[in-house]
């Protein structure tokens, strides 16, 4: 009778699992496959995501936040996309998926993107939380009429010049062509994390990893601004031992939409994301 007890307990417990849980290492992930449009249903991808909110919409009655077919845009794997419209400072909108993982864990992302927009502003797109970016933001991208560039950030407890953001500079991203974006986000202690980024083009070729991604005025002359170097790259700045203080209760969470960046141009243009994935285990890969 106890072991039929135990069962029966292990069987309810493994359906209460969902699919993306019953999974080994992965916690959380969204493919946008429960409906394309407008609704509710298809943007939060069947209530996969938990929080999902709009500032004002569109003038001419446009969402922001839709899911297009992976046919129409040619989706990695034919995945479907979340597109996500550009409409200035005046609007926002954000899917957001809390308590993830508990506070202090080490995990893995992946998403895959595609930017059309050719705003100049900073727009922090893809972070930890809305309101706690500065935490960990996994995509603050700038763009121009011939590409666009991004960095991640990490100052938590305030910023530091010029260790705040960090990216590929000099390397121009394309326009209307997927890439794949994965991160490892390390705890070192509790409060702090070195997050490893690895960036991957169509071919699934790797094209950027912590020794591409440099600090802020990477080579500025006389700027010994960071403990007497003005080249840091991620891969030198860890191996020195140093990492980037966080709030981990923010750490928790994981979001991605559109800020209405103060400055930001009214392009009417769209970024995609497809093929999302949080793990603990390894690195997602394709």
């Amino acid at each position: 009778m106890v072991l039929l007890g135990l069962a029966a307990a292990m069987i309810r417990a493994t359906a209460c699992l969902a699919p993306a849980e019953a999974k080994y290492g992965v916690v959380f992930e969204s493919d946008w496959s429960s409906d394309t449009g407008r609704s509710r249903r298809a943007v939060t991808d069947g209530g996969r995501w938990k929080n999902y909110w709009e500032w004002n919409h569109d003038p001419a009655g446009a969402q922001l936040l839709s899911v297009v077919s992976g046919a129409s845009i040619n989706g990695p794997g034919g995945r479907n996309a979340l597109k996500v419209l550009q409409r200035g400072p005046t609007y926002a909108a954000n899917v957001q998926q809390n308590r993830v993982l508990p506070p202090s864990t080490d995990f893995y992302v992946r998403f895959y993107m595609r930017n059309d927009d050719t705003s100049p502003n900073g727009d922090h797109i893809v972070t930890v939380d809305t309101w706690g970016y500065s935490n960990l933001t996994f995509m603050r991208k700038t763009s121009s009429s011939t590409g666009w560039q991004f960095v991640i950030s990490m100052y938590g407890c305030g910023f530091t010049y010029p260790i705040g953001h960090w990216g590929p500079t000099n390397a121009t991203l394309s326009h209307g062509v997927w890439y794949r974006f994965e991160y490892y986000v390390h705890f070192v202690d509790p409060t702090h994390i070195q997050v490893h980024p690895r960036v991957y083009d169509a071919t699934g070729t790797q094209i950027f990893g912590d020794a591409e991604f440099r600090q802020e005025d990477y080579g500025a002359s006389g700027n010994l601004s960071f403990h007497g170097r003005d080249n840091w790259t991620l891969a030198s700045f860890y191996a020195a031992g140093y990492g980037f203080c966080v709030d981990p209760t923010m750490l928790t969470r994981f979001g991605m939409g559109n800020n209405g960046q103060a400055g930001a141009a009214d392009t009417g243009l769209a970024w995609y994301f497809a093929g999302v994935q949080i793990r603990t285990d390894w690195w997602p890969g394709p």
